[in-house]
């Protein structure tokens, strides 16, 4: 079982690494796996590729 400050640092690290988006991909190949099933996903590296692009093209929300 694990003590209290090893879950707490469990915490921490799930958290930081959800915001800074270090969770994005496995999420985008849990929702392609749900809706599209029968079509390869893309690859890490294409869809990060894509993201920065659309990103690039359709800048919101950011602060820099």
């Amino acid at each position: 079982m694990k003590t209290g400050l090893t879950h707490a640092l469990t915490s921490v690290r799930w958290y930081v690494q959800s915001v800074m988006g270090d969770r994005d991909y496995d999420r985008y190949l849990a929702h392609h796996a749900s809706e599209h099933g029968t079509s390869a996903p893309l690859t890490e590296r294409e869809y990060w590729r894509q993201r920065f692009a659309d990103q690039d093209r359709n800048p919101q929300g950011r602060c820099c």
